[in-house]
């Protein structure tokens, strides 16, 4: 039979063999074998859609000139005590940031990665490895409205940002530069209704202030908006500060509170004040005394034109003792600083921003903090631009 195929011609093998195939592909097997397949394949791609939706990502980036004013002795780029825009008359990045966002019924988490100037200069010497990262945790729900998150978080304390785009004033103040850092640990979190939130934290801060001790740190969080207008916020973070090992213990306090209050639709008022005791403040004559200090800023926006935004605000730092912000040879005492800032941005659309801001700080007389360690005061034009996705 083969060799009676062999010997036709070679138009008519071709159709006997098309015939061969057509009944092939048609055959109830190969049917049933395809529709598997195919019925495989929709399975894949709904599950696939499906876990898709409950992502997001995001892009932003921001750039800035700090040019500062009256320095001609300042030797150094950087601007000291600043968490964001700190390099001097450059053209600089402050941050780069790509972000991941998963949010399911049961299940979240966030992972975003950031780079340029901000977080280069905010990570802990010890912890250089964190400062790519700004978050990466995830989370369980455990009953309604009670969730429970592990990994690196962000610290609850303070209302200013690294990201500029996240504040009214693009840079942020000395007080907001010693605030506690994100922490590695784990967060509990509690919505009892629309009114109010809280929750507990524990881990280890990473930030320059609060340098990598391996002790853990634990946190409190409370958010109360008794009016659509008007919020308030109460953040504390208590622990041993003093290295591993050592004695005598230096258990910190640091209290946080924050009020937002829109009286009209163009007005937006903010106030924080944050307050902080340490046992064993090592300052004579009684060593064992508790040191304490405050910081805070009152500020005001104002929008108008439709794209445009005006906001001033006044800050102040004192820490007599040190204990955190370190001793000045010149005062034998600790930071003190206030000053002010107004700024005016213009925001074309949502998603990007031009910010124009003048800054003025005045420093303990005699503690010569600014240009290079030769003056006590320092002013700036701060020109940033951002856009985020």
């Amino acid at each position: 039979m083969v060799k009676s195929f062999l010997i036709l011609p070679d138009m008519k093998r071709f159709k006997i063999l098309c015939l061969i195939l057509l009944c092939f592909l048609l055959s109830p097997a190969q049917s049933e074998a395809q529709t598997k397949a195919d019925t495989i394949s929709e399975v894949m791609k709904t599950k696939m859609f499906k876990a898709f939706k409950y992502f997001t990502f995001g892009f932003y980036i921001d750039s800035y000139y700090n040019a500062t004013l009256n320095n001609p002795n300042d030797t150094s780029n950087l601007v000291p005590y600043s968490a964001n825009c700190p390099v001097q008359d450059q053209i600089r990045m402050n941050v780069a940031a790509l972000e991941f966002y998963y949010n399911a019924e049961k299940v979240r988490g966030k992972f975003v990665l950031q780079f340029g100037d901000a977080p280069n200069l905010l990570a802990s010497p010890n912890s250089q490895w964190i400062k790519t990262i700004r978050q990466a945790n995830f989370g369980f729900r455990v009953v309604k409205n009670l969730w429970v998150d592990f990994g690196y978080l962000l610290n609850p304390i303070g209302y200013e940002s690294t990201w500029p785009v996240l504040n009214q004033i693009s840079f942020v103040t000395i007080g907001g530069y010693f605030e506690p850092g994100s922490v590695l640990g784990a967060k509990i979190s509690y919505k009892l209704n629309d009114k109010l939130n809280f929750g507990f934290m524990l881990g280890d801060p990473f930030s320059l202030a609060y340098a990598d001790n391996t002790r853990i740190s634990y946190l409190l969080f409370l958010n109360y908006q008794p009016l659509k207008n008007l919020s308030i916020t109460y953040n504390n973070f208590f622990g041993n500060q003093a290295l591993y090992g050592a004695e005598p213990e230096n258990n910190l306090l640091y209290n946080n509170i924050i009020v937002t209050w829109s009286p009209v639709k163009s007005l937006d008022l903010v106030g924080e004040f944050d307050f902080a005791g340490q046992t064993n403040s090592t300052q004579p004559p009684d060593t064992t005394n508790i040191a304490a200090m405050f910081s805070g800023f009152l500020q005001a926006r104002f929008s108008f034109a439709r794209f445009f935004a005006i906001t001033a605000r006044y800050e102040i730092l004192d820490d007599p003792h040190g204990f955190l912000t370190g001793l000045n040879i010149n005062t034998m005492r600790g930071l003190r600083t206030n000053g002010f800032s107004i700024s005016l941005e213009y925001k074309p659309v949502t998603f990007a921003y031009m910010r124009a801001a003048y800054r003025y700080l005045d420093g303990y007389p005699g503690s010569k903090i600014f240009s290079s360690e030769t003056s006590d005061n320092m002013q700036a034009f701060i020109f940033s631009t951002g856009v985020r996705f």
